[in-house]
């Protein structure tokens, strides 16, 4: 048995850049003239956009399961954690770096995708409950890391409150593995529930 473990078991591959994503979708929206054109557009790319959040949401869920079970299996013994990029970064990165940019980003942009979905639509869609609540305990998760710029081992890891004392009967390792290798993060909102 390895005596460290994977910072990141593999989601990381599948996670997509939002905050670019969201900026080229409005800039090729932007670039249609007439509000028709835009209208026509933007139901398009409202597919993408919200498949784009689902996955970002997955992944951040991803995130907090596997931190979960790396800290609960290992709580007698701490482990090394291999593999944290934000270690390599030098302090001034480390001062200058902005680790809640991202999820502050989606959690603001929720509300201006409902408002321009039913401007551009005429129709009302709220982003689901569920998904603000995951972003909202990931977010939680991150500040109390502090971005995981010194984390080390698996003692290291910080678990928002509400997972702290959480028993979760499912084998977590195992629905990741599975949604890695099947390439779909989406199926670890299966089992959303159990964290929240």
């Amino acid at each position: 048995m390895s005596d460290k473990v994977k910072f990141d078991p593999g989601i990381g591959y599948f996670v997509v850049d939002f905050n670019n994503f969201i900026n080229d979708v409005y800039s090729q929206l932007m670039s249609f003239r007439t509000i028709h054109q835009k209208r026509a557009r933007f139901k398009l790319y409202s597919n993408k956009i919200i498949t784009n959040i689902k996955n970002n949401i997955a992944f951040y869920l991803g995130c907090l399961l596997w931190a979960y079970y790396i800290k609960k299996v290992n709580a007698d013994n701490p482990k090394e954690i291999e593999g944290n990029v934000f270690l390599n970064m030098t302090e001034e990165e480390k001062n200058n770096y902005d680790y809640m940019i991202q999820v502050n980003f989606m959690e603001n942009y929720f509300d201006s995708y409902e408002r321009d979905f039913l401007y551009y639509t005429g129709q009302e869609t709220k982003i689901p409950e569920i998904w603000k609540q995951i972003l909202s305990l990931y977010i939680e998760f991150l500040e109390k890391n502090k971005g995981f710029i010194n984390t080390r081992t698996t003692a290291d890891i910080i678990l928002p409150d509400s997972l702290k004392n959480k028993e979760i009967s499912e084998d977590i390792n195992t629905i990741i593995k599975e949604a890695i290798e099947k390439k779909d993060l989406n199926l670890l909102l299966n089992i959303e529930n159990i964290v929240l």
